[in-house]
């Protein structure tokens, strides 16, 4: 599972947020935006998850993730990440660091929980 969550972070980097989705993606993933967002929710169905991931990336351009460290228990996986991009007006590049904790049936992620605190990740992690 490690292996595929780099290979998919490889993915993305090079093909970008629509094919990645469709790759990787269940047609039914739920993802759960981290508190604090604006305009946080719980989206469901892959098509409204690249919509909504495209609107919040609308200022960055491209974005690249970084793999810092990934752990497995289970079927679950969290990723540690650097995600990165550029201001499409500004230039002015940024980063932050984000947790992903994934679920999966068989090589595609069912649900997607992303957070911005590295202890609130591995609670999830460990969740039954």
């Amino acid at each position: 599972r490690a292996a595929l969550a780099r290979e998919a972070m490889e993915f993305w980097n090079e093909a970008g947020l629509e094919a990645f989705a469709e790759r990787f993606w269940h047609p039914d993933i739920v993802w759960e935006e981290p508190v604090g967002f604006p305009d946080a929710a719980t989206r469901r169905g892959r098509s409204e998850c690249v919509r909504r991931m495209r609107e919040r990336f609308s200022l960055l351009g491209d974005v690249e993730l970084k793999p810092v460290d990934i752990t497995v228990v289970g079927d679950r996986v969290l990723i540690e990440a650097v995600v990165t991009g550029e201001g499409v007006s500004s230039g002015v590049p940024t980063g932050m660091r984000e947790y992903f904790v994934l679920d999966s049936d068989g090589p595609r992620t069912t649900r997607f929980r992303e957070f911005l605190d590295r202890d609130a990740a591995i609670a999830a992690l460990r969740e039954d």
